[in-house]
C-alpha cells in the first residue's frame, strides 16, 4: 500500500453505511428483537449516519484527494466513530438481515485507521504551542475524565453490590459493549493524545486531531440518542442531556483549533506523497 492509497476504503465504508442507514430507516419494526430503548436509540443513529455522517464523510474524501493532509486525520476521526458504533451493533443487537454488513463496517473501519495511521503519523515537535491548544489539550482531558469517571463509579458501585449497572439492564444487555470499548481504546486514545499534545509533539496533535473528531461526533450521536427518548415520551437522564447540549457546540472550537495548528506544520514534515 502506498501514498495514501489506504483512503479507497472510505467510499465503502460510506456506501455500506448509506446501505444500512437507509435500509433500517425504511422499518420502523427494523429492530423489534432488541429493547425498545435501543430501537429508539438505533433508529436515530441510522438517522444521523445518514443525513450527516454519509454527506461529510464524502466532502472529506474529495478534500482528501486533493491532497488535504487534514481531511485525512478527519476521515480517520469518522472511522473511529463508525468503528465504535458498527462494533456496537455487531457485539450487541439481536441477529438481523445487517449483521454482515455491520461486521464488514467493524473491520474496514478497524483496518483502515490501522493503516491510515501508519501513513498519517509523524515525529517531531510542532512550532505553535498556544494557549488554544493548551485549552483544547485540557478540553480532550476533562472529556475523558468525566467519562472514565461515570462509568467507574457505576461500575465499582455495581461490583461492591453485587448488582447489575442501571446502564447494562435499562437496555436488556448482558454487559455494556460501550464500557469496554470506552475504557479499553477511545478514553486511553483521547488521553495519550492530549498529553503529548501539552508536551508539543506533532503525534500528539495528529492523535488528539482523530480523537476531537470522534468526540464531536459521539457527542452529536448521544444527543441525537437523549432528544428521540425525549420526544417519543421516554425518561431520559437530564444530566447527560444538558451535558451534551454543552459539549457537542464546544467541541467544535478544540477541533477547528487543532486542525488550524495542523496547517501550521512546516509541509515538509507532513507531506509523503
Amino acid at each position: 500500500m502506498k501514498k495514501n492509497d489506504w483512503i479507497f476504503v472510505f467510499p465503502l465504508i460510506l456506501a455500506l453505511t448509506a446501505i444500512a442507514s437507509f435500509l433500517s430507516i425504511n422499518n420502523p419494526e427494523f429492530y423489534y428483537r432488541d429493547s425498545i430503548i435501543i430501537a429508539v436509540k438505533s433508529h436515530n443513529l441510522d438517522l444521523i449516519n445518514l443525513c450527516i455522517i454519509v454527506p461529510i464523510g464524502l466532502f472529506m474524501f474529495i478534500k482528501a484527494r486533493r491532497r488535504s493532509y487534514g481531511a485525512e486525520l478527519f476521515i480517520l476521526g469518522i472511522m473511529a466513530y463508525l468503528a465504535f458504533m458498527f462494533g456496537f451493533n455487531a457485539l450487541s443487537l439481536h441477529f438481523n438481515e445487517l449483521f454482515l454488513i455491520y461486521t464488514a463496517l467493524f473491520s474496514l473501519n478497524v483496518y483502515g485507521i490501522i493503516f491510515g495511521f501508519a501513513h498519517v503519523k509523524r515525529s517531531g515537535n510542532y512550532r505553535e504551542k498556544s494557549k488554544k491548544i493548551i485549552f483544547s489539550a485540557i478540553f480532550l482531558l476533562l472529556f475523558a475524565v468525566t467519562a472514565y469517571s461515570a462509568w467507574l463509579i457505576e461500575i465499582v458501585s455495581s461490583i461492591i453490590h453485587n448488582l447489575i449497572p442501571e446502564s447494562i439492564t435499562g437496555m436488556g444487555l448482558p454487559v455494556s459493549v460501550v464500557h469496554v470499548f470506552d475504557l479499553v481504546f477511545a478514553l486511553p486514545a483521547i488521553v495519550i493524545g492530549a498529553f503529548l499534545l501539552l508536551k508539543g509533539k506533532t503525534s500528539g496533535l495528529i492523535i488528539s486531531s482523530i480523537m476531537v473528531t470522534f468526540v464531536f461526533f459521539v457527542c452529536i450521536g448521544q444527543l441525537g440518542m437523549e432528544l428521540a427518548l425525549l420526544f417519543q415520551g421516554f425518561h431520559v437522564d437530564e444530566g447527560i442531556l444538558y451535558s451534551m447540549y454543552i459539549l457537542t457546540p464546544l467541541s467544535v472550537f478544540p477541533m477547528l483549533t487543532l486542525f488550524k495548528a495542523l496547517s501550521s506544520i512546516d509541509k515538509n514534515q507532513l507531506s509523503y506523497r
